[in-house]
């Protein structure tokens, strides 16, 4: 074999692999941001449902996943389309609902959070005991903003007592100083 040609090859080998590692590490650049999770939680002693941590701050961009273990809960999105709730999340975003999370093949639920604002969602069935999470994507605004039932004076579904402590509990400048805001079930579990 003639010296030339192996070098030749040799060089084209290698040339490839330098490149290969650059092609890599754009694609690393490229890469999705990072999930963060949110595990749907259940306190026997209480009798309490929650999401934990209840209160989380993303870039946007971000995705989230809901993990559930016990069947029953639902990641819904405070909007009209959903059992006529007034609208909590950015105008411009689409609105977001898991189904029934908890059987052996539906235990997570994952959403990307494109547009800047606040997100305030519950569990549809579990609302009522104040199943509910705030979500800021890149700074506060839009709906979620607007004062916690305003949505009555449209004809809209009320927001359950419940549900307004615990997302007044977690604001969004609180949420924003903190970036998780853990649910305290000993201020909201129910006691016999």
């Amino acid at each position: 074999m003639d010296q030339n040609q192996f070098n030749r090859r040799d060089f084209f080998v290698k040339a490839g692999i330098v490149s290969l590692g650059f092609g890599c590490r754009a694609m690393a650049w490229q890469q999705p941001a990072s999930v963060v999770e949110i595990q749907i939680a259940r306190n026997e002693p209480f009798g309490l449902w929650y999401f934990e941590p209840m209160g989380v701050y993303l870039e946007p961009g971000q995705t989230v996943r809901w993990r559930n273990v016990h069947w029953g809960p639902t990641v819904t999105a405070y909007h009209p389309d959903y059992d006529n709730r007034e609208l909590r999340i950015p105008e411009e975003a689409a609105p977001f609902s898991s189904g029934i999370l908890g059987d052996e093949e539906n235990t997570s639920f994952e959403w990307r959070f494109e547009q800047e604002g606040t997100y305030d969602y519950c569990s549809r069935y579990q609302e009522v005991f104040g199943m509910v999470g705030r979500i800021v994507v890149g700074h506060p605004g839009g709906p979620g903003e607007n004062p916690l039932g305003y949505g009555a004076r449209q004809g809209r579904a009320p927001v359950y007592r419940q549900a307004i402590q615990v997302l007044e509990y977690a604001s969004s400048s609180e949420i924003m100083k903190r970036k998780k805001i853990p649910f305290p079930v000993k201020a909201f579990g129910r006691r016999y």
